[in-house]
């Protein structure tokens, strides 16, 4: 999971240098990320399928080479038109991991059991996050960017070494159904508020370091770590909000208080951009961010595995991530499009607000039980 969306980290954290290195407007770099997650969005399905047929872990494995590819295009590439190819490229891994990863705790997990493993599974995003906002900088200061982002291939190639001697499960629970079986209404609720959360998140995402260094004229380095501390906190937030959603509160009522946490950080960020609060007020917004809607999908991975049918998990989670990443690809380039256009920041943030407040009335729609609530 680190995999699949460290190239967002990689447009955030190294924003300033990608800028300056090809002479590119903030719009261009948000375009950057639209390329991992918009055309993430549109693989979703077909990866979702993909998956249900080849099987779970034939599918990790190759998420796994795409990705390792991916980061190399990425550090050689001499141009921009090069590097949004490799960008377009990066939406592979960003459209097959959560379906791999979805139907092997299907495949491998007992219902009731899947809340603290699914958590586990989706702080590999955070973990990517943490990591690259520490070293990502240090590693680019002491040496060059392109040898910063080789030098993260290790995080693919540690997963596929964990590959090496397990066997693939049989697939018996991801073939079950037939390949026109349909899903419930509840998972394209799931999907639009992954749409909605997502297009605010990644605005937060690809911006805040950005932000902290040319708005509130914070250091590299100290932007650095403020991603790796939404990173760290998203780590455990991840890890705790499925195993409290699956046991106790349920998916639609955690979804719901994830993205009010998001809205209170919007609107320090938009206070610290207006100078009306001190650009401390960004450390508390993006534990908030990373308690609440980073977290989301979280919570939402679990909630598909929950209310797909047999059979249909891959479809499932790539029907709910075309919305989420369909969201988080057009969030930057609009982002930065507000910034160019006003001069400002302080539009882009109090979308986000809005943004926020929406996707918690869409989660109402969405069941509060859970697997083990049912049984």
């Amino acid at each position: 999971m680190a995999v699949a969306t460290f190239p967002l980290v990689i447009w955030g954290v190294l924003a300033a240098e990608l800028i300056s290195e090809f002479s590119i407007s903030r719009a261009q770099l948000g375009i950057l990320a639209t390329a991992t997650a918009l055309v993430g969005a549109l693989l979703s399905p077909t990866m979702g399928r993909v998956t249900d047929r080849l099987g779970s872990l034939a599918s990790v494995r190759a998420a796994l080479v795409v990705g390792s590819i991916a980061l190399v295009a990425i550090a050689v590439s001499p141009t921009y038109a090069l590097l949004l190819g490799a960008a377009l490229l990066t939406a592979v891994p960003n459209a097959w991991g959560n379906p791999s990863t979805n139907t092997l705790i299907v495949d491998m997990v007992p219902p009731g059991s899947r809340g603290l493993v699914t958590g586990v599974k989706q702080s590999g995003v955070q973990v990517g996050a943490f990591l690259g906002g520490i070293f990502l900088p240090m590693l680019a200061a002491a040496f060059d960017w392109r040898v910063a982002v080789v030098a993260f291939v290790v995080i693919p190639l540690a997963g596929l070494a964990g590959t090496i001697g397990k066997r693939a499960v049989d697939g018996s629970m991801t073939v079950a159904s037939p390949r026109d079986g349909q899903l419930p209404r509840t998972i394209y609720w799931i999907a639009l508020y992954g749409s909605i959360s997502g297009l605010g998140t990644a605005a937060v995402w690809a911006f805040i370091p950005l932000f902290a260094e040319e708005d509130q004229l914070w250091s590299a380095q100290a932007a650095g770590l403020l991603f790796a501390v939404m990173g760290l906190t998203g780590f455990f937030a991840r890890i705790a909000w499925p195993a409290f959603s699956e046991r106790s509160i349920g998916h639609g009522r955690a979804l719901r208080i994830q993205a009010l946490l998001s809205t209170v950080a919007g609107l320090l960020l938009a206070l610290a951009a207006m100078g009306t609060a001190a650009s401390w007020v960004m450390v508390p917004a993006v534990m908030l961010v990373g308690l609440g809607s980073i977290s989301w999908n979280a919570v939402g991975m679990l909630a598909v595995m929950d209310e797909s049918p047999p059979g249909l998990v891959g479809k499932g989670t790539g029907v709910v991530l075309f919305g989420f990443l369909l969201g988080t690809g057009l969030g930057p380039p609009l982002m930065g499009l507000s910034i160019d256009a006003f001069d400002s920041y302080v539009p882009g943030w109090f979308a986000v607000v809005v943004l926020m407040i929406v996707s918690a009335a869409v989660a109402g729609k969405i069941p509060a039980g859970s697997t083990l609530q049912r049984a």
